[in-house]
C-alpha cells in the first residue's frame, strides 16, 4: 500500500533503522513540486519561504536547483548562507524589524527591506540609509485557512501617501508587495489583489516613479483531507492578471506550502489504546507538540492512513505528552488497531517540524531523506 510516494514496506523498514516518530522527505517529490511551479508561473520568480520548513536537505535541493529563498531572520539569513547561496537570491522580507537587523542585513549586502508604516521607514532610513523599500499592502481574502492580513500589511488607501514618505526620506521605492494568505483555495484573489496594485503603481508612475518590482507572496495550495485545483490550472488566472498588467515588471512569490509540503511524510506508531466516554481512544508517538503542532499553528487537518481496513469507526487519535490537550482528532475514522501498529501522514512538509517543540522532553521527530 502507498501513501503518495511512500510505501508502507518501506515505511517499516525505514521505522526499524531509524525510529519513530519519522518525517521522510521525498527528493524527487520536492524536486518535482519546485519545478512543476516554475512552469506553472513562467514569469515569476520564487523565492522559497524558509519559515516553512528550514531542513536543511530541503534548502540543499533548492539551492542545486538553482532557487531563492525568502527569509524573515538572522537566523534564516544564516542558515541559507551556510548550504552556499548567494546574496542575490536571498529577499528579506520580515515587515516589522529591529534596528539591529536592519543594520546586519545592510551590512550583508541586503539593500531591499519591505515596510508597512511610517515608523518603519524611519528605522530603514536610520540603519540602511539609501536603501530600496518594499510596501506592503494588506488585502482581503475569506478563502485562505491563516489569515496573514491581521498582523501585517498598509491599507491599500494609504499605499501613495507611504510610498511619497518613502521616497521624500531618500529611500528607493521599489514596488509592493502582498500576501494573500496561507492554503488559499481562490486564485482570484490574487487576480484582485494584482488589480488593486496596478492602481497604486500608474498613480505612482503619474508622480514619475517608477517602480520595477511585484512581490504576490505566498499561500498557494496542497492537498490535505479535501481536494484542491491542480497548481497548473490554480495559476492560469494570476499568469494572465501579470501579464495584463505587469508584463514588464520583475515579478517575486514566496512559495513555502506548495514545494515542501506534500514532499514528506509522518511516520508514527500506535503505543496505546482505551475505550474512553463511549469512544474508542489511540495514543501515537507523535502529537499536537511535535510534528502535529500545524493543526494548532496552521489549522491544518491531516489525513491518517493505516493498512488495515477492518473494523473502521469513528475515534480519538491523542498525542504521547501528558497533556489533556494533545489531542490530535476528536473524529477520526481509522479501523481496529492494535499497539505497535504504523500510521502514515502525508503532507506533513510545512509548517510541522519548523513549528515542534521536545514537551515533556519528548524527541521532535527525526527527518531522513529519500530518493
Amino acid at each position: 500500500m502507498r501513501v503518495d510516494f511512500l510505501q508502507f514496506e518501506l515505511a517499516k523498514e525505514l521505522a526499524e533503522k531509524y525510529g519513530t516518530p519519522l518525517l521522510v522527505l521525498s527528493k524527487s517529490k520536492l524536486t518535482a513540486n519546485y519545478r512543476g511551479l516554475k512552469q506553472s508561473m513562467p514569469s515569476v520568480e520564487p523565492f522559497y519561504a524558509v519559515k516553512a520548513n528550514d531542513n536543511i536537505d530541503i534548502l540543499r535541493m533548492i539551492n542545486e536547483l538553482g532557487g531563492s529563498f525568502d527569509v524573515a531572520s538572522v537566523g534564516e539569513f544564516e542558515l541559507v548562507k551556510g548550504v552556499g547561496v548567494d546574496n542575490r537570491r536571498i529577499l528579506y522580507t520580515h515587515p516589522i524589524k529591529t534596528e539591529e537587523d536592519i543594520r546586519y542585513f545592510f551590512e550583508q549586502g541586503l539593500t531591499l527591506f519591505v515596510f508597512d508604516n511610517e515608523d518603519e521607514l524611519h528605522k530603514i532610513k536610520r540603519n540602511a540609509p539609501g536603501a530600496s523599500v518594499l510596501l506592503r499592502i494588506a488585502v482581503s481574502n475569506p478563502f485562505c485557512m491563516v489569515n496573514l492580513n491581521y498582523k501585517f500589511g498598509a491599507d491599500p488607501q494609504s499605499a501613495e501617501e507611504l510610498l511619497d514618505k518613502a521616497t521624500a526620506l531618500g529611500l528607493r521605492v521599489s514596488g509592493i508587495s502582498f500576501h494573500v494568505g496561507s492554503q488559499s483555495l481562490n486564485p482570484y484573489v490574487y487576480v484582485e489583489s494584482i488589480v488593486i496594485c496596478k492602481r497604486i503603481y500608474d498613480f505612482m508612475a503619474l508622480k514619475g516613479v517608477k517602480m520595477r518590482l511585484l512581490d504576490i507572496g505566498g499561500g498557494f495550495p496542497i492537498q490535505y483531507i479535501e481536494n484542491v485545483m491542480p497548481i497548473q490550472k490554480f495559476c492560469e488566472p494570476i499568469n494572465d492578471a501579470l501579464n495584463n498588467y505587469f508584463s514588464d515588471t520583475t515579478i517575486l512569490a514566496e512559495p513555502g506550502r506548495v514545494i515542501s509540503g506534500d514532499a514528506v511524510v509522518l511516520v508514527t506508531k500506535v503505543v496505546g489504546k482505551s475505550y474512553r466516554n463511549n469512544a474508542r481512544w489511540y495514543y501515537i508517538d507523535d502529537g499536537l507538540y511535535n510534528s502535529f503542532s500545524g493543526k494548532v499553528y496552521d489549522h491544518a487537518n491531516y489525513r491518517i492512513v493505516s493498512e488495515r481496513k477492518d473494523g473502521m469507526m469513528r475515534c480519538v487519535l491523542a498525542g504521547p505528552t501528558c497533556d489533556s490537550f494533545d489531542v490530535i482528532s476528536n473524529d477520526v475514522i481509522l479501523p481496529e488497531l492494535e499497539v505497535g501498529d504504523m500510521l502514515l501522514a502525508p503532507s506533513m512538509g510545512a509548517y510541522t517540524n519548523a513549528s515542534a517543540t521536545a514537551f515533556n522532553r519528548l524527541e521532535k521527530a527525526h527527518t531522513i531523506t529519500i530518493d
